[in-house]
């Protein structure tokens, strides 16, 4: 909100209405659905909040152009919109497609993710066109000013010219050994995979006081890793505990002897889990109270056990749902853009930034001081960073093409550098303002969603490169090689 309101000054204060609306818009339909907002989920109310706030970004960038070009505010306004519009539906419905996609072919956190993402497209698309097309047309027909910006980013990135495609060379060696680097990494260390992926037991726990999630973490796991150490046949003793409910409540998730069915190992796990956290009561609690779920205040509440079988289903729906995903992105560019080299370079961007991003969770895992394991907050990245820089990308090609359509003759290469750099302002800014969004969450959300946080700032970086360095690059590669061949032909 800051962000915007110094960037663009009184136009930055309208988006910043139209995206409180969003807010309201979007919570009060998941709450008439009763969703369950889950971490993927909250990461596709972060990736929506920052497509809002682009879509603002594409027409004030596009009305900053026409007030350049010596237009009145009033014409510049009509025009700005009018020039937005086919990149802002083409990035959403790319985006929107992914949703739908992903909803209809994942599973659980996949599906989450999905539902807040696609509510998230439809209400924010109705307040960052409508509601600042209303304020802008209300000021202007009772003769007030909008202001678009101030002394300070006036002209911040106007008039580059950077032949970035000259660069594409250094981005290509670049690119290629961090995938290299992504792919070792991957092949020979692997990852460490949480207990939706691993299975485990899970219980939801009591307090009778208000408990510290990160305080609890740490005594179960010591717990556990104590109890793995004292037993050879243990190989895996990893435990999850997250707030769940009010603050005196914690979900308690362990991968200790998740293979063996017995009551025996039952009784042994909540055994292992009492001792550890019983000195956290401020009345004791006998072992009996503690597991006892009827009728009980205090104490597991509720117990439940998830199989590596149900585990598998839910990893094989999430690679079937993102494979058919980029494959609808690919369909969609390709007939969008009149062009299948349009529909490669926008999936190879993305691949791109996927891999490198879930090598970085192999490359750091057990290195970082917070979890990077693969589990649903892993999933909630890659998807979000999938619907992120896609849109990147379709803004991208959307200048491209009109480009094109407007300087006929001019050299390929010419229209596509010019196009990098009239949306390099917007790309930066879109780019800034989801940073600053998931740096606050890295920061102050807590253990548990650190993870998620540095893998989107990460995805963040790495999508935007990606669209210009890469994504666009290689569809301009791939065209004018087969522009050549059918000339020889």
């Amino acid at each position: 909100l800051l962000y915007m309101l110094f960037f663009y000054r009184g136009a930055g204060l309208v988006a910043d209405i139209a995206l409180l609306c969003n807010v309201v818009l979007l919570f009060g339909t998941l709450v008439s659905f009763g969703a369950v907002l889950t971490l993927p989920g909250i990461a596709g109310l972060v990736l929506t909040l920052g497509m809002a706030v682009d879509a603002n970004v594409i027409i004030y960038e596009r009305i900053k152009e026409e007030l350049r070009a010596g237009k009145g505010l009033s014409k510049a306004i009509v025009d700005g919109y009018k020039n937005a519009y086919s990149a802002i539906i083409d990035g959403q419905i790319t985006t929107l497609l992914t949703g739908i996609v992903l909803f209809a072919f994942g599973s659980g956190p996949v599906q989450g993710f999905a539902t807040t993402l696609i509510i998230g497209i439809i209400t924010s698309v109705l307040t960052s066109i409508f509601i600042t097309r209303i304020i802008f047309d209300d000021r202007v027909s009772k003769g007030k000013n909008v202001t678009f910006d101030n002394k300070f980013t006036r002209n911040f990135l106007q008039n580059t010219k950077v032949d970035f495609i000259g660069k594409k060379k250094i981005a290509y060696i670049v690119s290629g050994i961090l995938i290299v680097a992504s792919l070792a990494s991957i092949f020979t260390k692997g990852f460490s995979y949480g207990v939706d992926f691993t299975g485990g037991r899970t219980y939801v726990v009591r307090f009778d006081q208000p408990v510290q999630a990160e305080e609890i973490r740490g005594l179960v796991e010591d717990a556990f890793e104590v109890a793995a150490a004292q037993d050879s046949t243990v190989s895996n003793a990893a435990a999850e505990v997250k707030q769940f409910g009010g603050d005196s409540q914690m979900k308690i998730t362990t991968t200790y002897k998740v293979n063996q069915e017995s009551t025996e190992v039952d009784k042994e796990v909540e055994e292992i889990l009492y001792n550890a956290v019983k000195g956290s009561f401020a009345n004791e609690i006998s072992f009996e109270e503690f597991t006892s779920t009827l009728d009980n205040p205090n104490g597991i509440i509720s117990s439940d056990k998830v199989g590596p079988t149900i585990a598998n289903d839910i990893t094989r729906d999430a690679i079937i749902a993102v494979i058919l995903a980029l494959i609808v992105i690919f369909g969609y560019i390709a007939i969008r853009f009149r062009g299948w080299t349009w529909g490669l370079g926008g999936v190879v961007g993305l691949a791109h930034t996927a891999l490198i991003v879930i090598g970085f969770f192999s490359i750091f895992t057990g290195i970082l001081p917070f979890s990077l394991d693969i589990d649903q907050t892993f999933i909630a990245a890659i998807l979000t960073i999938i619907g992120y820089a896609i849109n990147d990308t379709v803004v991208i090609f959307d200048r491209i093409r009109e480009y094109k359509e407007l300087h006929p003759k001019a050299d390929f290469k010419t229209n596509v550098n010019a196009a990098l750099n009239s949306t390099l302002s917007r790309t930066m800014n879109t780019s800034l303002t989801t940073l600053i969004t998931m740096l606050a969450i890295a920061i102050f959300g807590g253990e548990v969603i650190r993870g998620l946080a540095v893998a989107l700032i990460l995805g963040i970086i790495i999508g935007t490169y990606a669209s210009i360095f890469i994504a666009t690059p290689i569809m301009y590669d791939v065209t004018k090689k087969v522009a050549a061949k059918k000339n020889k032909e």
